[in-house]
């Protein structure tokens, strides 16, 4: 599929995000519904295994590793609204894993509270609920900058989690070596060049994980020829419909599951 293709979907799909309030998502009141989120996540988690910072069987022959940071707006928009069509068409069927990994974005401005929040939700994946915990907090993520990750909002987040543990998960969040791996996923997300997140690495299991390349680089009108400004952000490409294609490139005629209709 070229360019001109993947833009003309990704246009109709911003369009369509718009309509139904997609666009709103940065201004979350962080208030939703608790009953209502747990419900929400337990239906799309729901039966699908769970390793550590994996969801997906760990037999699938395709991995996607998404760098985020659970203050990002940008993110949210992404696990909440774009991802479950992956979860239930390709890691459902056995077909993909989807590993979560950090990365630190402008959107949270204090190394600190990005570190607290990071382990915290890779504490709740010592339990094996890492993904009830980020869903849960992307669907009630408050305003960027307002500094509303507190050890209380956190509380109340795990406390969402069907299943989970609270007094291990606070005994857990004391492990050095869930703070020594933010810091390695942040370093790798820098790594890749793109400078905000969410930023994805697709492959083969077992083999070489390469940047899913849903964006561009461009020149803004007006510019210097050859000045670049800014990157297109690859929410203006990353549509499920457009990443599964990217996955259904990635299959082999030896994997087992049939492709969604």
């Amino acid at each position: 599929m070229g360019r001109v293709a993947l833009a003309i979907i990704a246009v109709a799909v911003v369009g369509v995000l718009s309509v139904v309030g997609v666009s709103d998502v940065a201004g979350s009141s962080g208030q939703p519904s608790s009953v209502r989120v747990e419900k929400e996540v337990s239906t799309l988690l729901g039966g699908i295994p769970q390793s550590g910072d994996t969801l997906g069987r760990a037999s699938a022959p395709i991995t996607l590793q998404i760098f985020g940071d659970l203050e990002s707006a940008d993110v949210r928009t992404f696990v909440v609204w774009l991802l479950p069509d992956i979860i239930r068409d390709w890691v459902r069927t056995g077909i993909v894993k989807v590993q979560y990994r950090s990365f630190m974005s402008a959107s949270s401005p204090y190394p600190n509270v990005f570190l607290t929040q990071q382990v915290a939700a890779l504490a709740a994946g010592v339990q094996d609920k890492l993904w009830n915990f980020i869903e849960t907090f992307y669907h009630e993520q408050g305003q960027e900058h307002t500094r509303y990750v507190t050890r209380k909002y956190l509380e109340g987040i795990a406390k969402q989690v069907p299943g989970l543990n609270l007094a291990q998960w606070e005994h857990d969040r004391e492990i050095r070596e869930l703070s020594k791996q933010v810091g390695e996923d942040d370093h790798d997300a820098q790594a890749i060049g793109f400078p905000d997140a969410p930023v994805f690495l697709l492959g083969r299991t077992g083999g070489k994980l390469t940047p899913w390349l849903g964006y561009q680089l461009y020149e803004e009108p007006g510019l210097t020829p050859g000045l670049i400004k800014r990157p297109v952000h690859p929410l203006s490409f990353i549509t499920s419909k457009v990443l599964k294609v990217a996955i259904e490139h990635l299959r082999e005629p030896s994997d087992q599951y049939p492709a969604p209709r």
